[in-house]
């Protein structure tokens, strides 16, 4: 079983629980639209493969396995303009289900840290660093 194979056999159970329509078909029928756990397995393997939509599409006609595992066949796959629209007209909700249901497929580590401030972080370590040093000599 190869890497790929592994991880989109996590995702797909994810997908359809995130989503919601784990018992529908993946493909379309009769008119129908593909159903949201697909688009939503292949939005997750074109960032896993870190592709863009028509070279994820493209690859995946060489990959009949993975795409069975999603339920759908080389000739059901979306065209690349499909899957980027499909990725816009995915709710905040179901990312955020998602982002914390793939978080629990990792042990967390006992260290972790978020910055979105962009700045250097040598000057605000030096800064700690002096605040802590003077915190210490006050306390004694």
């Amino acid at each position: 079983m190869t890497q790929i194979s592994r991880f989109i056999g996590e995702v797909v159970p994810i997908a359809q629980n995130v989503t919601g329509d784990g018992d529908e078909s993946a493909a379309p029928e009769g008119g129908g639209g593909f159903a949201d756990y697909a688009l939503v397995s292949l939005h997750c393997l074109r960032i896993y493969l870190d592709t863009s939509y028509r070279m994820t599409i493209d690859l995946l006609k060489e990959m009949p396995q993975i795409t069975g595992e999603i339920g759908l066949s080389a000739a059901d796959l979306p065209c690349p303009s499909t899957l980027c629209k499909a990725f816009d007209r995915i709710s905040m909700s179901v990312c955020r289900v998602l982002l914390r249901q793939s978080a629990q497929l990792h042990d967390p580590s006992k260290h972790g840290a978020i910055d979105a401030t962009f700045y250097e972080q040598s000057a605000a370590s030096r800064h700690y660093c002096q605040r802590i040093a003077t915190a210490s000599r006050s306390s004694k």
